[in-house]
């Protein structure tokens, strides 16, 4: 029931017992963070989200090895293979983010109004450092648990598009609680987490929608000074405030509930579903540096597994 004839675990439960334990984790590490940082929101977080991707590394390693039964390369099986390419990935997730953030913001402001407020000093500088590691570790945390080991087994047990609808629609739901959530901020959060999940599926690596969703926060928040789904923390150097109707603006949600918003969105699911595979991945490289030891099972995800086929 709960394993199949060579003693590992069956998709299904592991992906029940990963889901569990990333709420565990999420639990253990706030409770961990607010107890050190105290009232400090930016020191929480700056403790949280790397504690986060820590004990989530640390969990889904130990489900690897245990009921998966791979004794190496555990980081590679969980999307994460330091293989020729993979900065390539990363940079091409960035840059498509930034590229798609700085159009939606230019068509802001060229059919409303966008002010700026920029503070420079050594405080906002060091602020500024501590919310780019934030936001790289909170993505990376992320995309562990949404496009991760647990999505991983998910699609092993009911297929891609299962697991797409499934993980995707958690994505949103997870933001709801923001400050400023809408229902148009939930339909575009839940098309963010279909495009990065098929940018994972393409190319069975989490880089490239690690990096686009890291650069998409940062842009956004960091570079731009607008809301990254309504949280307001991360305009540490610039402060943008948008004028206009709430289809162009998004009001405070910010820009993931606009119509700009939606369009990047699109073209990034139509980007990563539709540009040529050898442009997102070199195969060769990866196949010949990313091997699995005797024993190991050939459905635990690996770089070297041929692309899934979406059906989308």
């Amino acid at each position: 029931m709960f394993t199949d004839s060579t003693g590992r675990l069956q998709p299904a439960w592991a992906f029940i017992l990963s889901a569990l334990m990333c709420c565990a984790a999420f639990v253990l590490c706030g409770y961990f963070a607010a107890a050190i940082s105290g009232d400090h929101v930016l020191r929480f977080e700056a403790i949280f989200r790397p504690g986060l991707v820590t004990v989530l590394l640390a969990g889904f390693t130990w489900l690897l090895t245990v009921g998966n039964h791979v004794e190496s390369h555990q980081l590679a099986a969980q999307g994460l293979p330091l293989t020729q390419g993979w900065s390539r990935q990363f940079a091409i997730g960035a840059g498509l983010a930034f590229a798609l953030v700085l159009l939606a913001v230019g068509v802001l402001a060229l059919l409303g109004h966008l002010s700026f407020r920029v503070t420079l000093g050594s405080h906002s500088l060091l602020r500024a450092l501590v919310v780019l590691f934030v936001l790289a570790t909170g993505s990376l945390a992320e995309e562990l648990m949404f496009r991760g080991y647990p999505f991983q087994r998910l699609v092993e047990a009911i297929g891609a598009g299962g697991a797409i609808l499934v993980f995707s629609t958690l994505f949103g739901l997870v933001h709801v609680l923001n400050p400023g959530a809408s229902a148009w901020g939930l339909l575009n959060t839940v098309v963010i987490g279909v495009a990065l999940s098929v940018a994972y599926l393409r190319t069975r690596a989490l880089w490239m929608p690690w990096g686009f969703h890291f650069a998409w926060n940062a842009t956004l928040g960091l570079i731009v000074g607008l809301p990254v789904s309504g949280i307001r923390m991360f305009n540490a150097v610039v402060h943008a405030t948008a004028q206009g109707p709430k289809w162009l603006t998004g009001q405070s949600y910010g820009l993931e509930a606009s119509l700009p918003g939606a369009a990047a969105v699109l073209v990034s699911l139509l980007f990563f579903q539709g540009v040529p595979l050898p442009f997102l991945r070199n195969t060769q490289a990866q196949a010949a540096s990313t091997t699995e030891t005797d024993g190991s099972p050939s459905d635990v995800n690996t770089s070297s597994h041929p692309p899934v086929d979406l059906g989308i």
